[in-house]
């Protein structure tokens, strides 16, 4: 492996540091001097977003929440997904926000100038709460999907302030903002069986992919979740409306 060059080093507001390294062609993100992700690993991004898009594959209508930014391929795979009409960005980190518009568009296709794209920078959970309260008209219903980038996994959370994402009471928060029959998907670098037993326990369709993958020369599994919404029941056994429907 090259010998890296850190091109930019940050400190969070919550007091993490977080650096930009290149090495040779290629970028990576480190936290608080543990790898977080690179530029060269975009497969099982790609796969997050393919698995919560399959119950959707006919709609022509869909508004998506997307929670981290990174290197813009999770935003990138749901802005090549067909029927996307919004794309919604909760990032935390003004850092990765530059960063993206400075280094990385020659690898996510420039996914932020996408006119589709409504970058917040927030706490993704702050974000939800706002909404809920200063509602977005396109999106006042809810959106149709949910993907989650912000930590390495339920259990392997970036900050302790995450946690509290993938409980039980954080899958209902984030159901809550889905509109009937909405996808929520969840990127991990590990297995995360009980986290796969709480979506069970709540949501429908839950499916979980390991995702092989290639990271540093050596190779290892991703794992990407997706649970769904219970569509609206279809008053009195007639034909439901085109959301029930999904």
């Amino acid at each position: 492996m090259s010998v890296g060059e850190t091109i930019d080093r940050r400190v969070t507001p919550d007091g993490h540091e977080v650096a930009l390294v290149k090495r040779g062609d290629e970028f990576e993100i480190v936290y608080d001097g543990t790898f977080l992700m690179a530029s060269d690993c975009r497969r099982s991004e790609r796969a997050l977003a393919e698995l919560a898009f399959a119950p959707l594959s006919q709609r022509d209508d869909v508004s998506v929440l997307v929670g981290g930014l990174g290197m813009g391929h999770t935003l990138r795979a749901v802005l090549d997904a067909p029927g996307v009409v919004r794309v919604d960005v909760a990032e935390i980190s003004d850092a990765v926000v530059e960063w993206n518009r400075q280094h990385f568009g020659a690898l996510n296709g420039d996914a932020l100038a996408d006119p589709r794209v409504h970058l917040h920078v927030a706490d993704l959970a702050t974000f939800i709460k706002q909404v809920r309260y200063t509602p977005i008209e396109e999106v006042k219903d809810g959106w149709l999907a949910m993907l989650l980038d912000v930590d390495n996994g339920p259990s392997w959370t970036t900050r302790p302030q995450n946690e509290p994402l993938y409980s039980d009471e954080g899958i209902a928060r984030l159901e809550t903002a889905l509109r009937p029959g909405g996808v929520l998907a969840v990127w991990s670098a590990q297995r995360e069986v009980e986290f796969l037993r709480r979506l069970h326990a709540r949501m429908v369709n839950v499916a979980e992919l390991a995702v092989p993958v290639d990271v540093g020369g050596k190779s290892s599994l991703d794992y990407v979740y997706r649970g769904r919404r219970p569509p609206e029941p279809r008053a009195g056994g007639t034909k439901g409306s085109k959301i029930a429907q999904a």
